[in-house]
Order: C-alpha cells, then sequence, then structure tokens
C-alpha cells in the first residue's frame, strides 16, 4: 500500500513538471503571459519562515527563568535614564535594537560551518608540516568544531534576554550534507559540527532534503543517515516548536534513479511522521513542501497551477550530495 503511494506521488511530480513546463512554454510564446509569470516569480532573496503569533508565544515562553529575576523593560518601553546617563538600552529603541542583534549574533549556515572546518584543517596540517617528522601526530577526521558564546550574551540580563528573544525566533537551516572526505563511506556527522545539545535547544528548523541528485551515491541514503542523527538527538529531548521540511526532486522521469530513491523518500517521510507522532510537541509540527526540479526552474507541488522559481534562488538550489565531492 505504501509503494502504491509513493509511485502515486511520483506521478503527481511528473504531471506537476508537465504543468510547469507548459507554463513556461506559454509565457514565452504571449507576452501577457510572460509578465504574469515574471511578476509570480519572488525575487531571489532567502525565504524567513513564517511563525505563527501562537508558535511565537510557545518559543519565548521557554526563555531561562533567572533572566527575569530582576528590574525588566517592558517591550516598546524606554527605560529612564539616571542623571542623565545614557546606555545602549536608553539610547535606542526595541526596533533598533533588534537590527543591530541581527548582525551581532544569529545562526550559522551549514555551508559557514563545513567552510570552517576545511579552514580549521587547513590551518592543522600546515601546524604538523612545520613540526619534526619524529613527531607521530596526524589530523583527526572527526574532531568537532568548536563553537564560543557570543559575547553579547554575557553583558546585562536585559540585553541577553532580548538577544536570546530574537535568537529562538530563527530558523536554523540544514540544507546541505556535512563534507565527504575521500577514503570513508558515508558523510560525516552533523553532529561533528552543531552538538546534540544544540540541535535540543532549538525552537524553529528548516530541514532541505534534495532527492535524485546521484545514481552512484544515493542522494536518499546519504539524507537518510544524515536525519537518523538529527533524529535521534530529537528523540532524546527536544524544544521545536516549528519543523519545515522540504524534498527537492531531481530527474523525476528517469527510473533509474527514483526506482531506488521512492523508497528512501517514503523512509524519511515515515520516520519524521513518527518523530512528530512520538515526540512532537503538537500533532501538526511538520510543515511538508515540495519541489520539483527541472534544470533552471523549479515548481511547487500542490497547485494546481504550480509556483514558479527560476535559478538562481538561494531558498531552492542547495543541498546537492555530491558538493562535498
Amino acid at each position: 500500500m505504501a509503494e502504491e503511494e509513493s509511485v502515486k506521488k511520483l506521478h503527481e511530480w511528473i504531471i506537476m513538471q508537465r504543468r510547469g513546463r507548459n507554463k513556461i512554454l506559454r509565457a514565452s510564446k504571449d507576452p501577457i503571459a510572460r509578465a504574469r509569470l515574471f511578476t509570480e516569480i519572488p525575487s531571489p532573496n532567502p525565504v524567513v519562515l513564517h511563525i505563527s503569533e501562537s508558535d511565537r508565544v510557545s518559543a519565548l515562553t521557554s526563555l531561562p527563568a533567572f533572566l527575569f529575576s530582576g528590574p525588566a523593560v517592558e517591550s516598546g518601553q524606554t527605560p529612564i535614564s539616571i542623571q542623565g546617563y545614557r546606555s545602549f538600552l536608553t539610547t535606542f529603541p526595541p526596533e533598533v535594537r533588534n537590527i543591530i542583534y541581527h548582525y551581532a549574533i544569529g545562526y550559522p549556515t551549514c555551508r559557514n560551518l563545513y567552510d570552517y572546518y576545511y579552514d580549521q584543517k587547513e590551518k592543522a596540517k600546515a601546524k604538523i608540516e612545520l613540526r619534526p617528522r619524529s613527531a607521530n601526530t596526524r589530523v583527526s577526521r572527526h574532531s568537532k568544531i568548536i563553537l564560543r558564546t557570543p559575547a553579547i550574551l554575557l553583558l546585562c540580563k536585559q540585553i541577553t534576554r532580548e538577544v536570546l528573544s530574537f535568537l529562538y525566533l530563527q530558523p536554523f537551516v540544514i540544507d546541505r550534507i556535512p563534507p565527504w572526505i575521500m577514503g570513508n563511506s558515508a558523510p560525516l556527522s552533523i553532529v561533528n559540527f552543531i552538538s546534540r545539545a544544540t540541535l535540543q535547544k532549538l525552537r524553529f528548523v528548516q530541514i532541505k532534503i534534495s532527492l535524485g541528485d546521484s545514481i552512484e551515491f544515493g542522494s536518499g541514503k546519504v539524507w537518510l543517515r544524515l536525519l537518523n542523527d538529527v533524529l535521534d538527538a530529537w528523540s532524546e529531548r527536544n524544544s521545536l516548536v516549528r519543523l519545515e521540511v522540504m524534498f527537492k526532486l531531481s530527474h523525476i522521469t528517469r527510473p533509474n534513479i527514483w526506482t531506488y530513491e521512492l523508497e528512501y523518500y517514503e523512509t524519511l517521510v515515515n520516520k519524521l511522521s513518527y518523530f512528530e507522532f512520538k515526540h512532537g510537541s503538537k500533532p501538526s509540527l511538520i510543515r511538508w513542501e515540495h519541489w520539483v526540479i527541472d534544470f533552471g526552474y523549479a515548481y511547487r507541488v500542490g497547485h494546481r497551477n504550480p509556483l514558479i522559481r527560476v535559478h538562481p534562488d538561494p531558498y531552492i538550489w542547495q543541498g546537492s550530495v555530491i558538493e562535498w565531492l
């Protein structure tokens, strides 16, 4: 029964690809249709996860209690300066402070984490090469990234409370697999780059799974390994308020790829659904999103008149399994 549902899904994706291509073809022949299409296609900017008011309240109720033990400043109010003394909190309104927090703190992207990993490896190798050859040292393939607490969180309770409120509402995006070192049978674990404890404290997460990328390595198999590490940490403990899962589907008309990818797609969906049922804070924890990748275009599944995005678009074109090979 599950296999039949997966086949129906694949058929639905192929129909969506056909509709998207027809829409683009009409736009190439009709100026009015072309103008309408350009209006529908959004600008190539990162899409921010929409957070409802109920999700916002749920995320902020878990702020550490010690941050509320002293006198607090109500949102939208300006503290009264004492004897003409003006501080950061008295000088800038909340809207400006949030802009400053945006530049001062935020979750790193997966690309930033992986690039930092390679930078650290190169520095470590350079240090080893300067040592005497008699020194029996080598670079570990599994050393973890060292992350430090941002200094802005150590200033005062009021600023820490505001910064954490800002940070808790930011999504962490998992859109690329970790580096795949030559000679390894699989990519490194994501917990080498973001610890289990940090994963368990995240409120909003987007996972962008790319399927159909490769025949040789199997996109679904690679993403399943990554997802197992993430769900293993979350099954132990999690603070999730909203989890958004995007599937990016490539080469859907090639049976030599999707004969196996459909099985992994089904396994991925089942694992996520079981996690939502067993460990989710609410039944509707996960939002699902499917995009059919068609060379330089992407079509949103679930709409009779498909939404279209155009390459390059940072929301869609990320995370191929062969990126780090």
